[in-house]
């Protein structure tokens, strides 16, 4: 199975999420999962944002960089699932045409939190994940939120309807649960979990 993940990563609204996810790579690389990158971003690759991968991430090397969206789109059909992370910028309408081309290959959209209100470009990233999510939870083969009461008291709840399908990961749950495994792979055991359904 291969996997490709989008991960948010313009200018620095999206760095917690970004951190998140690469940890779910990694914890997805431990367990033989093949999994690649994008980060979908304005400008090149820093060097900043290469090091915040390499801490979050040492073991991954599939980190392909940020790249336009047409590029992103033209790769996507290489591989067996879609991973988008959210909130996110860029390439939504991309990725709805993307998708609807390719309703056999699974879509799946974690939504890990608001965007907060800090400035003028924050509103915009807001109302355009505002406008973007929607269309895409629907299109998408399963939603997975981290907490159930966070995600209910989120726009992420609004978003979703009778017909889409919600998966819960919840890593402080995981982190009772495990005792001395790895908090990484556990989510990513889980995560793995979600992935079979969608291909099997």
């Amino acid at each position: 199975m291969r996997v490709i993940h989008i991960i948010p990563s313009a200018f620095e609204y999206f760095g917690d999420i970004r951190s998140q996810a690469f940890k779910l790579l990694e914890g997805l690389h431990k367990i033989g999962v093949d999994a690649e990158a994008f980060t979908l971003q304005y400008g090149l690759t820093s060097k900043a944002l290469k090091a915040s991968v390499a801490e979050d991430a040492p073991s991954v090397h599939a980190f392909k960089g940020s790249v336009g969206a047409d590029d992103l789109v033209e790769n996507l059909k290489d591989f067996d699932i879609v991973h988008l992370h959210c909130p996110f910028l860029g390439a939504a309408r991309k990725i709805i045409n993307w998708k609807n081309l390719h309703p056999n290959i699974p879509l799946v959209v974690t939504y890990y939190r608001e965007v907060p209100f800090e400035d003028v470009f924050s509103l915009f990233i807001k109302l355009y994940n505002f406008y973007f999510l929607p269309k895409l939870f629907a299109l998408s083969s399963v939603v997975v939120c981290q907490n159930f009461e966070t995600f209910k008291s989120s726009s992420g709840a609004g978003y979703m309807n009778d017909k889409i399908r919600l998966a819960v990961i919840d890593e402080i749950e995981l982190d009772k649960e495990i005792g001395n495994l790895d908090v990484k792979e556990a989510v990513a055991a889980k995560t793995l979990m979600v992935y079979n359904s969608l291909i099997s």
